[in-house]
């Protein structure tokens, strides 16, 4: 299926040369050809500032999964959480030779949305932890907790937050477990009829705003 986008950029008016003496002929012309350009520029904004202009603009985007488990290796530890597949690109890519790191071309504000699926082997109490981290430096106060008791169940653990970044840098989210580290992972689903299989970790990347000047001060 084609996808029909009426915004058209307006070529550059090739407007005529002008004549030395007055000529009726040459305003004409001259006139034609701003109109045209006009009326393509007006198109564009008319389609634009339309209730549903933003269909036709392109932003920054991505979504990135992991299509295996990624298991703990010690206890209270950080570990980066990893993706191993992309599904969108656009301006937001895993940054060469990373797993982890999630860079950006365009400044602005972004909203990362991530979703993890744990699973549990023991029954004993564990703190799966994960939090934000800009550029290699952890950011404060990002850190988001959730206790697992249970055996063979499994849970999600979850951080949607927005923040800004400069053309050229890169987040990672990281993750650590209190104990029992052996017993508990971020588990991929194999698909088992009725349902698909399922990524351990899923990340959607989306451009929400430019960036602030000045930028706001991390706590």
């Amino acid at each position: 299926m084609s996808f029909f986008n009426p915004l058209k950029k307006p070529n550059n008016p090739a407007l005529p040369l002008p004549t030395p003496d007055y000529s009726r002929t040459y305003h004409d012309n001259h006139n034609n050809v701003l109109r045209l350009f006009f009326n393509q520029l007006q198109n564009v904004f008319d389609n634009v500032l339309g209730p549903n202009g933003g269909q036709f603009i392109d932003y920054p985007n991505g979504l990135f999964f992991n299509t295996v488990d990624q298991p703990y290796s010690a206890n209270n530890t950080a570990e980066p959480v990893e993706f191993d597949s992309t599904y969108l690109s656009n301006g937001v890519a895993l940054r060469p030779g990373s797993s982890s790191q999630v860079g950006v071309t365009v400044s602005g504000v972004y909203n990362f949305q991530y979703t993890g699926q744990v699973l549990a082997s023991s029954s004993n109490k564990k703190d799966v932890a994960l939090w934000i981290a800009r550029g290699g430096s952890d950011i404060t106060y990002s850190t988001r907790i959730n206790s697992i008791q249970a055996n063979g169940h499994y849970f999600e653990i979850v951080w949607n937050f927005n923040i800004d970044l400069a053309a050229g840098e890169y987040i990672e989210l990281k993750t650590s477990v209190s104990n029992n580290f052996a017993d508990i992972k971020l588990a991929a689903i194999a698909a088992s009829s009725p349902y698909v299989a399922g990524a351990s970790s899923v990340l959607t990347v989306n451009y929400v705003a430019p960036l602030p000047d000045p930028r706001p001060v991390l706590p």
